[in-house]
């Protein structure tokens, strides 16, 4: 891969990190605020609470596993292994581009 690809990915790799970090900081405050939430009116609030929460969580931790995959394609780029397979072939451009995460 040329070193003009490698750096158009790098650049979204950490576009997409920052992204994924700022999610993650707003995730964990919304959360944050609905555990001191003190003013729950009747069941049916606590209901809608608990299923926000829950969605939220859900949503942390696919942001998370999101974040390591980007650390680790980042990495790659680093130690030169991007856009390459465990044996060595090389990954298509076109894949990549579809898919910067792609591993095989």
């Amino acid at each position: 891969m040329q070193e003009t690809q490698l750096q158009k990915f790098k650049n979204l790799l950490e576009q997409r990190l920052e992204k994924i970090e700022s999610e993650i900081k707003n995730l964990q405050n919304e959360l944050e605020e609905l555990a001191n939430y003190d003013s729950i009116d009747d069941l049916e609030d606590l209901s809608v609470i608990e299923n926000i929460n829950d969605d939220d969580k859900a949503l942390l931790q696919k942001l998370l596993y999101e974040r390591k995959s980007v650390k680790k394609a980042l990495k790659k780029i680093e130690t030169g292994e991007y856009g390459k397979c465990s044996d060595g072939s090389e990954i298509p451009l076109e894949v990549l581009e579809a898919n910067p995460l792609h591993e095989c």
